[in-house]
């Protein structure tokens, strides 16, 4: 078979140039179509530098769902509430769609209206779309068709957190995870907040005190549980371009020494190209996965309150967006995962 052929909704925000990036270099696709209204008749070289070359000679289109039905794959980079209005006409036409808002991430359409303001636009799809990420949900996302691509802090939180609440070693109540996010994760709309002036040297948390993608960790976390788990989620800006860090504290319901929860986090990601869990010890660092696909995990041992600590770093724009985008893709068209993306 050919290379399948992928087009970019979205292609000039943060996370559509990541993904243009990666999947201009991508071995098993080609980028056939990009869209976007602010750019549209422009060439990507103008607005995107350093492609190859039969990328930078793409030109931004007007998005037209009977255009992008020319491709295979659709990825959606598109502001909430702006993707539906094209995965409906996409799916009706067979195409596989990987969507990297959250319009299709939660199961329940009440919550969706809670969190971000109004009625979801295509409720009836939501039971049909798997949520994406591929160290939880392989299966599905093998055989699914309407991909639902993870926010980056539940990302680094649900890593984080999946071995030990597999493992039933947590209490319900009183986790608390801690996240420090680059900018980049606002997206690329000029806000005042966002400037280099009034984010450099200095730190502030947002979103206070419910962050939008609480109910889509509440979601995951009661299923990878079983149980309700009550979760205190803070995020914070601080003045980095790109990456996450994100402390849970996990009070612990049951007597386990930290080089056990250390075993068993290896062992549970033992297959996961993407995640490496650090020596005891070690605790990552951002710089050490920007750019990648990769998520970091540290442990440690608060012996005097009995709580375990775990630290989680990625990338906002690769593993908390576009390269895990690409990376549910692989999975869906019997690619190999990791191809096309960087450890």
């Amino acid at each position: 078979m050919g290379l399948y052929r992928v087009a970019v909704v979205g292609g000039a925000g943060y996370a559509g140039e990541e993904l243009v990036r990666i999947l201009s270099r991508h071995p098993g696709v080609a980028l056939t179509q990009l869209t976007s209204r602010m750019h549209r008749g422009e060439r990507v070289r103008e607005v995107i530098s350093g492609l190859p070359g039969a990328a930078e000679n793409l030109v931004f289109e007007e998005p037209d769902p009977s255009r992008l039905c020319e491709a295979d794959v659709i990825f959606l980079a598109l502001p909430h509430g702006a993707a539906a209005e094209y995965v409906v006409p996409l799916r009706e036409a067979g195409k596989i769609v990987v969507d990297l808002s959250a319009d299709f991430r939660l199961r329940n359409p009440r919550h969706y209206e809670a969190d971000y303001g109004w009625e979801h636009p295509a409720p009836a799809l939501l039971s049909k779309a798997v949520y994406a990420l591929p160290e939880l949900h392989r299966a599905e996302i093998r055989h699914g068709d309407l991909l639902a691509a993870p926010g980056c802090y539940p990302t680094s939180i649900l890593l984080g957190l999946s071995p030990a609440l597999g493992a039933d070693w947590l209490r319900e109540e009183e986790i608390v995870a801690n996240s420090l996010s680059g900018t980049s994760g606002a997206g690329r709309r000029p806000e005042v907040p966002l400037l280099f002036s009034e984010m450099c040297e200095n730190a502030r948390p947002y979103g206070i005190p419910r962050h939008r993608h609480m109910a889509e960790m509440e979601q995951e976390l009661d299923r990878l549980a079983g149980r309700k788990i009550d979760l205190v989620f803070i995020p914070h800006l601080i003045p980095l371009a790109r990456g996450i860090l994100s402390t849970i504290v996990c009070p612990l319901r049951t007597e386990i020494g930290l080089e056990e929860m250390h075993a068993h986090y290896v062992s549970f990601y033992r297959n996961d190209a993407f995640v490496r869990v650090l020596r005891l010890g070690e605790l990552p660092a951002v710089r050490d996965v920007v750019r990648t696909n990769r998520a970091d995990i540290g442990l440690q041992w608060d012996g005097t309150h009995r709580r375990l600590l775990v630290f989680c770093a990625i990338d906002n724009l690769g593993k908390g967006a576009a390269g895990q985008a690409v990376q549910a893709m692989n999975l869906r068209l019997g690619l190999p995962e990791e191809e096309g993306l960087l450890r």
